[in-house]
């Protein structure tokens, strides 16, 4: 979603048309952690690009198709184990924890999920050719 939002990004085209099918109901089953408008608002602050913010935020949470998984006491907990077994950020933990409650697929380009034993990861290059 990150690549997406950002001016130049490598990942920006490919992010742009799976955003796209989502947001137009071609894909479905399509479902994000609020973990990831908080990981936006973090980019955006620590670069000073707060002009910018609002309309990053506003543009995800107007994203249409998309299940927005909360933040919830179990994902908190799952999120702490995963961040003390495998030494991953915050934001990983938490859209790993997402992905475990949900369906154990995780869509990224980050390979630090592929040592997570029961996890899928797609890679969204990959994902994106496909549709």
């Amino acid at each position: 979603m990150l690549a997406a939002l950002k001016k130049e990004d490598r990942l920006k085209q490919t992010a742009e048309k799976i955003l796209s099918k989502v947001d137009s109901g071609e894909l479905k089953g399509v479902y994000a952690s609020t973990a990831a408008i908080q990981e936006v608002i973090f980019w955006f602050y620590n670069r000073q690009l707060l002009d910018q913010l609002t309309k990053a935020v506003n543009a995800l949470t107007h994203l249409r198709n998309v299940e927005w998984i909360q933040i919830d006491p179990e994902i908190c907990l799952t999120s702490s184990l995963l961040i003390s077994e495998y030494n991953i950020s915050p934001f990983d933990s938490y859209h790993l924890a997402t992905a475990i409650k949900k369906d154990k697929t995780i869509l990224s380009t980050d390979h630090i999920y592929d040592r997570i034993k029961g996890i899928t990861r797609v890679e969204p290059q990959n994902y994106a050719g496909g549709l």
